[in-house]
């Protein structure tokens, strides 16, 4: 697993269409082109475009998608469907639980573009992909150490201590460091890259610490919402966290409905794209 060679390629088509999306002089004729080599990917696309999240919209085409939703939102809608079909494969691991990875990470997207409304406007769409992929690693390790995730996942339920301190003992390192290693394979965005490797400690991201630290927020936010992932997590009162993202305490109750709100709209959209 050590070996980068080892992990998993980023689709061709998807990791076009995310270059696409942070290229500003791209056009949408290159992303249906891109969307060309995966019809499989198309089709998901647009059973979600034409569900009831977006309004159940008469949507054709990949063409009239892109232009009906921008680029940056398809990007997001692409990321969730790959994210999903990722985190549903069969697992050799007893205690990995699918439902609530995928809870967890879609908790943690939403809860990403609701924050960056507050905080950073512009970068939403990014933001809500970031919270997607935060816990990627997670992915690598049921995949390639299931057994060594396991007991992981053991220590961290038996002992109190965090799922990552788990996992340095278990492997010598954590989630987050392989899923930096994976994020520069698939040459992600450095606002992608240095959220999935410090969403839990942002102050150690010198470049990027004002988007890394919404992530990791929205990663509380899950947490505040009943998806807090695997292993036992710390998760802050709302007083704690509003004071932490500098809101008023009386605006948490407010996020936490929003988040909870959207992923039950957004499970169902993804629910027809499985």
């Amino acid at each position: 697993m050590a070996r980068s060679e080892n992990l998993p390629v980023l689709p061709q088509a998807v990791g076009e269409i995310m270059r696409l999306a942070d290229d500003p002089n791209a056009n949408q004729r290159e992303m249906e082109k891109a969307f060309e080599q995966d019809p499989a990917m198309t089709a998901k696309i647009l059973k979600v475009a034409n569900s009831a999240y977006y309004g159940g919209a008469n949507v054709p085409t990949i063409g009239r998608a892109i232009s009906f939703l921008g680029m940056s939102a398809i990007r997001s809608m692409v990321v969730g469907i790959s994210f999903q079909q990722m985190s549903m494969n069969r697992s050799e691991s007893r205690h990995f639980d699918k439902l609530v990875f995928w809870q967890n990470s879609l908790a943690t997207a939403i809860g990403s573009r609701v924050l960056a409304k507050l905080k950073v406007p512009a970068k939403g769409e990014e933001l809500y992909c970031a919270g997607m992929m935060h816990d990627i690693g997670i992915l690598i390790f049921e995949r390639f150490v299931p057994k060594e995730l396991d007991e992981a996942i053991e220590l961290s339920n038996r002992s109190g201590k965090s799922l990552p301190d788990a996992e340095k003992e278990v492997l010598g390192f954590d989630h987050t460091e392989v899923g930096g290693i994976l994020a520069q394979k698939w040459a992600l965005n450095d606002l992608l890259r240095n959220a999935i490797r410090y969403h839990l400690d942002p102050k150690s991201d010198s470049s990027y610490f004002e988007t890394t630290q919404v992530v990791g927020w929205a990663n509380q936010i899950a947490g505040l919402c009943g998806f807090p992932g695997h292993g036992v997590a710390k998760v802050p009162s709302e007083a704690e966290l509003a004071a932490s993202i500098g809101l008023p305490p009386e605006q948490m109750p407010i996020i936490r409905q929003v988040v909870t709100q959207e992923i039950e709209k957004i499970q169902s959209s993804f629910s027809i794209a499985a």
